[in-house]
């Protein structure tokens, strides 16, 4: 999230040409003109028209489009690429063999470097590397008889740079970067005649962070620092960059690094996992004279969260001075502070972290943390006494309960056990399912997980939720036991079946665990914003309501089996996604899940109603129980509450009417309370 930034201009440059975006602009406002009519009236085009214009402006997104839909069909990628550009086939070279209009020199019409940049990004996609490598090889003769234009070859290296990297992710046994550095020092110098474009740079530094070649990185950034003579160099060692031969140079520079180009060495950095490298990259930038903003200092201590170095604490403490000092925190960097301090159970620093992070989002002026100064005469951050925080009992009352398996990554505890009728899930061994809390890094931020497991220790899923403390403007009011002021809230986030166990009825097992976790500790359940159909549904069906924030969009959910085979959704014809879904989407309303989100949910959307139809829901809301509802209203939600109670109960194959229940908890109500929510008191 912290490089998001950085992330978004390097895969504009990798997929996208460097000139000709300003005179498309202004023939696009040319053709926005107002039209003046007889009578003297303006008649301005529509946003349908405008639109319109653009695609006529920019024909190479439809056939973009079309590319992207062959999905694993490369031969139809690669037939639609030659027929737009058919100067890539070598048998019709001769014929266009002519000297480039200076109208080309601009990243439209014939070379359009966005098509063959799309189809490369379809055949890595698909594991094809070799194509790719051809098509440049082609495109390196096409540009040495000038016949493409010198953009249209960079556009083509940098989408190869960018296979490279994937490719050496995918496969860890070779070193492609190696081909990379190849390129930057001396294909590109050679072929272009002259130094490479920094937006080359930006690609190769991303590329090699990718390969986690961190001292490639520092040693590029050093060569560009001191504007050393590019060299025709040759890496005889896999793993070591100082074993090379340097055989010529060449009568180029490389340019000096800009402030781009270091924010993508800090994002590889975070990506390698090299704090000390993330910190020598700050400092370069320092000794040149750039401002450090809080954009720099979020990278570094998001490479220092992901790994522990020695004095990593007292590194930490001075970066969140100097922030302090120049009013650069944000909440990305109270996120990030909260989560080295509890790493480094600096349980004082996070309750300082946690109230700064909270004065600043209510513009509180009155903050419970004040500048103390040391013995050494610095200035540190000290803790309000009335905010002592109470996280190290928390861990204790997480020590009492039992542990899970040892198979997982991350521990979690045993809560409890749920017993499911035989005729009702055939799936589960003995019927059972153990569940229990895992802890995150950051609780308050992040929330915990509600896991599921098998009696034989296989993970089901999980749960995502995140707590809070309403109606409490001091942590003291409550005690221990929880009691006191303020009202709990427990927002379900988001949930996780396995894919071995997706279709088996897990869903409203897992929520209705969830829903008696909240009668149980006496909390209000409600959601935040729920883009997946099928957790909307499941929602409804315990009868939690959409909140009407005018974001919902009322979508008709069915199996797929009630589309036609032959129904076009949004992503074109069902037969040709390249992968099965399972359920269908119907509305007459925009909807704009990408490709991945309907790949993952298993899901398509279409415009044709379903037959037969299906049931109604809400997607990309928030949703809330009427108990919770009418608690906010401060109403009476004793009624709703039992509702929901018969609802969780029915689950179970039980009515209320019988005393027995399926659902076994291992703790007391009161150290569940505390489990579930004491960290927020």
């Amino acid at each position: 999230l912290l490089a998001s930034t950085v992330n978004t201009a390097i895969e504009n440059a990798e997929t996208t040409a460097c000139s000709g975006q300003d005179d498309t602009a202004a023939m696009i406002e040319d053709h926005a003109a107002p039209v003046t009519t007889p009578n003297g009236d303006e008649n301005r085009p529509t946003m349908l028209q405008i639109q319109q214009q653009k695609q006529d402006l920019h024909p190479s997104k439809q056939i973009i489009r079309k590319i992207n839909s062959c999905g694993t069909d490369c031969s139809k990628a690669l037939d639609i690429l030659y027929e737009t550009q058919p100067f890539l086939k070598n048998n019709d070279m001769e014929e266009i063999r002519t000297p480039l209009p200076k109208d080309l020199q601009k990243n439209n019409g014939t070379f359009d470097a966005k098509v063959i940049v799309a189809v490369i990004q379809l055949l890595a996609k698909h594991g094809n590397y070799s194509t790719p490598l051809d098509l440049l090889s082609n495109v390196i003769q096409l540009h040495k008889s000038k016949i493409v234009p010198t953009y249209y070859l960079l556009s083509v290296y940098k989408s190869i740079i960018g296979m490279l990297a994937l490719q050496e992710q995918k496969v860890k046994l070779i070193n492609l970067h190696r081909q990379i550095l190849h390129y930057i020092y001396v294909e590109i110098p050679n072929n272009i005649q002259g130094t490479p474009p920094m937006d080359v740079y930006h690609v190769t530094l991303s590329a090699l962070g990718k390969c986690r070649q961190m001292d490639a990185i520092l040693d590029l950034l050093n060569r560009m620092e001191t504007q050393q003579t590019i060299t025709h160099t040759v890496f005889q060692d896999n793993n070591d960059m100082e074993n090379q031969n340097v055989l010529d140079n060449l009568p180029w520079k490389h340019p000096l690094p800009d402030r781009m180009a270091y924010l993508t060495a800090l994002n590889s950095g975070i990506r390698c996992k090299s704090p000390v490298s993330s910190m020598e990259i700050m400092n370069r930038m320092k000794s040149r004279g750039m401002a450090l903003d809080a954009v720099v200092y979020n990278h570094v201590l998001s490479s220092l969260a992901n790994k522990k170095i020695i004095q990593r604490y007292e590194l930490v403490k001075d970066i969140w001075h100097d922030m302090e000092g120049m009013n650069m925190c944000t909440d990305a960097t109270y996120k990030l502070l909260i989560q080295i301090f509890t790493k480094e159970c600096q349980w004082s620093d996070v309750a300082v972290a946690k109230s700064r992070m909270e004065a600043q989002q209510t513009g509180s002026s009155s903050l419970s943390v004040v500048m103390a100064s040391t013995s050494s005469g610095q200035e540190s951050v000290a803790v309000d006494p009335k905010i002592e925080p109470l996280i190290p009992g928390y861990i204790a009352d997480l020590e009492k309960l039992e542990k899970g398996s040892t198979f997982s990554k991350k521990p979690w505890y045993k809560v409890g056990r749920v017993r499911v009728d035989g005729q009702m899930n055939n799936h589960l061994m003995d019927n059972t399912i153990v569940f229990g809390i895992q802890q995150h890094k950051n609780p308050i931020l992040n929330g915990l997980s509600l896991v599921f497991y098998t009696v034989t220790g296989e993970k089901l899923g999980y749960v995502l939720i995140r707590n809070e403390l309403v109606n409490s403007q001091v942590n003291h009011e409550v005690n221990a036991n929880g009691e006191g002021k303020g009202m709990f809230y427990s927002s379900i986030m988001g949930m996780f079946i396995d894919e071995c166990h997706r279709g088996k009825g897990l869903a409203r097992y897992f929520l209705g665990i969830w829903l008696s976790i909240c009668l149980r500790t006496h909390a209000f359940p409600q959601s935040e914003k729920i883009n997946k159909p099928l957790l909307s549904l499941v929602l409804s069906n315990f009868g939690f309501q959409a909140v009407s924030d005018g974001a919902a969009v009322e979508v008709e959910v069915c199996p797929i089996e009630h589309i036609q085979e032959t129904t076009t959704c949004t992503l074109g014809p069902i037969a040709d996604l390249g992968w099965k879904p399972k359920f269908a989407l119907y509305t007459k309303q925009l909807m704009n899940f990408s490709e991945r989100e309907l790949r993952i949910q298993s899901m398509i959307v279409t415009r044709v109603p379903p037959n037969p139809r299906g049931k109604v829901i809400a997607v990309k809301t928030c949703f809330e129980h009427p108990m919770t509802q009418n608690a906010r209203k401060g109403q009476d939600f004793v009624q709703e509450r039992s509702q929901l109670a018969e609802s969780v109960r029915l689950i179970w194959g039980k009515s209320s009417e019988e005393s027995s229940s399926h659902v076994d908890f291992f703790i007391e109500d009161e150290l569940l309370k505390r489990i579930i929510f004491g960290y927020l008191y």
